[in-house]
């Protein structure tokens, strides 16, 4: 049998057994909370990274973007002075081109045509007209005639109107200038005479 010391003793190494494991439990709670909050931090500080990774790439992204638009900007900027920087000299020009037209329309009914300087005259001004249009051709100039069409304000300048039952109004029905084009863009629009019909649809 145990003597009451030896039974003092041994509950005693009991309570030191067992505040002993409450400490160690208590230590090792603590070291888990510790890691815990360190996984959180570091979770924290990474998707902080990540998000200023993110920015930063949006941001190298637009400005890439915008140096694009920039250079294709400019490229078709640098095009356009290249294309259009005769547009002066060809509105110049045209005028030229309609005084010769005018100069062979006037001789058409010339009944002298049997003598020798008007056959030379005329023969000049047609070389002079072919010459011309070559050089139209060349520089991207081209003349266009709308009869027949829709009149349309951007590419046609009305001078009058012509009454004409047999046809709707807003056409072109009369050439008074044909207009002139350097690649795509108007140099002088065609002056024109449209359609203006009395006629009622009845509908």
């Amino acid at each position: 049998m145990m003597t009451n010391r030896e039974k003092k003793l041994s509950e005693k190494e009991k309570k030191d057994s067992v505040e002993a494991s409450a400490v160690d439990e208590e230590e090792s709670i603590t070291e888990d909370k510790q890691d815990f909050d360190e996984d959180i931090a570091d979770q924290s500080t990474t998707e902080s990274i990540q998000e200023k990774l993110d920015e930063s790439n949006d941001r190298l992204l637009r400005m890439a973007a915008e140096m694009e638009n920039l250079r294709k900007r400019s490229l078709r900027e640098k095009e356009d002075a290249i294309k259009y920087s005769i547009t002066k000299f060809s509105r110049d020009i045209i005028t030229v081109a309609d005084d010769l037209e005018r100069a062979l329309e006037s001789t058409t009914n010339i009944e002298t045509l049997n003598i020798e300087d008007t056959k030379n005259l005329i023969e000049g001004i047609e070389i002079t007209m072919k010459s011309l249009k070559q050089i139209f051709t060349r520089n991207g100039i081209e003349r266009f005639d709308p009869l027949g069409e829709k009149f349309d304000p951007t590419q046609h300048e009305a001078m009058f109107e012509v009454p004409d039952d047999e046809k709707e109004s807003g056409i072109v029905a009369h050439i008074v200038e044909p207009g002139y084009k350097i690649s795509d863009r108007v140099l002088r629009p065609a002056r024109v005479g449209v359609s203006k019909s009395n006629t009622k649809k009845n509908g």
